[in-house]
């Protein structure tokens, strides 16, 4: 999931936060070396963080169906997992540092999560289900102190950053097989100790398995399916017949 997140934003970053020209994103620590290394205006895009948002976390369990609506398998609800960028703009001058910061938190702030076109793998299927990955941007990066020890941590200079927050639900748990399908009424017997008494209380029946068309037809004796077949053909005409040609 993590390499889904860091394309989808490394496009969107470096193909529109400017129209006319495409931006260079890099996802390596802004370490001193690396600076030195760097050619060009460039967006930073900093990993610095991930974990789950637990206030999202549910207990419920997720069904898994086969192509009849039939119950295969269940497994525990996804998870909310967060991840948090530091995006900081490197150029020759300050003023051009501000400026491309400012562009990319313009393209930022026009969506609220990552469109599916940019997204991949898992993440474009979640977005095809109408659960994209959400965008947060300037929030505080968990705390004020936080932002220096991560400059200190790597040995870089200081920049301004902006921080970026993408929240993604990612799979949890694995699937337990369910039980074959039920195909009679459930049933629970009472029974009386004292006089060995018992009843009997049923449930209801369970629905009918639903039947393929091919299954059907398989299943169907030879000369019911011949019949079908003459049911469906035009009038005065049996399938798999000729009419004689009038002399």
């Amino acid at each position: 999931m993590i390499p889904e997140v860091d394309k989808a934003l490394v496009t969107l970053l470096s193909t529109q936060t400017y129209s006319q020209e495409r931006v260079k994103v890099d996802l390596d620590p802004p370490t001193k070396d690396w600076s030195a290394r760097r050619t060009g205006p460039v967006l930073n895009l900093f990993l610095n963080d991930i974990r789950e948002d637990t206030a999202q976390r549910s207990a419920d369990i997720v069904e898994i169906k086969d192509e009849e609506g039939r119950i295969v398998a269940r497994r525990p609800a996804e998870r909310t997992f967060m991840f948090s960028y530091a995006v900081s703009a490197w150029t020759s001058r300050p003023e051009d540092d501000h400026a491309l910061l400012g562009a990319a938190l313009t393209n930022l702030l026009q969506r609220e999560y990552l469109p599916e076109e940019l997204c991949e793998g898992v993440l474009a299927e979640l977005a095809r289900a109408g659960r994209p990955a959400m965008i947060r941007v300037g929030g505080v990066l968990y705390s004020e102190r936080l932002v220096t020890e991560l400059w200190s941590s790597i040995g870089g200079e200081f920049r301004p950053i902006i921080a970026l927050t993408v929240s993604t639900l990612i799979p949890a748990g694995m699937p337990t097989p369910a039980g074959p399908p039920q195909t009679a009424p459930p049933q629970i017997t009472i029974g009386n100790t004292l006089n060995g008494a018992t009843s009997v209380v049923r449930g209801p029946a369970p629905a009918p398995v639903p039947v393929s068309e091919d299954e059907d037809n398989a299943n169907m004796p030879a000369r019911a399916r011949t019949r079908s077949r003459e049911s469906l053909a035009p009038s005065g005409k049996v399938a798999g017949t000729t009419s004689p040609r009038p002399s």
